[in-house]
Formats: C-alpha cells, structure tokens, sequence
C-alpha cells in the first residue's frame, strides 16, 4: 500500500511536501491536484471520496489528509 506521501509525489512530482507546513497556501497542491490525488487515494485504499471531502482544509498536511482518510475506516501505515 503506498503512503499519503507517494501519493502526493505523484501528484505534483517537483513539490517538496516534507517542507510545507501547509500545502494549500504554500502552493504546492490546487483544486487540480485535489481531485486527482482523491482519485488516486480512493484507488489505493479502495474508499469512496464525497464531494464534501475535497474541501482544500482536508489537504493541507499529511495529517490532515490522513485525519480524513481514517474518518473513511482507512487505518494502518498510511
């Protein structure tokens, strides 16, 4: 299973998330990037993104991206 980490690489491969304290406002993720890495954890973990999950406060940090995962039963290494 891939990390959120990965799945962020993918998403925007020249981004250095280790780095941002907040991904959204440094400008490292947009509403692009949101819909595509939603796509790519609901292939991963095989749950099912709402529309209301895409809301840019669930994306700014591995933590927070993480906090919505487990709220879908995601648990684990992730």
């Amino acid at each position: 299973m891939k990390t959120i980490m990965e799945l962020l690489q993918a998403t925007n491969k020249d981004a250095d998330f280790a780095a941002s304290d907040d991904f959204i406002s440094d400008g490292l993720l947009d509403s692009m990037d949101i819909q595509m890495l939603a796509i790519a954890m609901e292939d991963e973990y095989h749950i099912t993104i709402d529309g209301t999950d895409l809301m840019p406060m669930n994306y700014t940090s591995v933590e927070a991206i993480r906090a919505m995962l487990r709220s879908h039963g995601v648990e684990g290494d992730i």
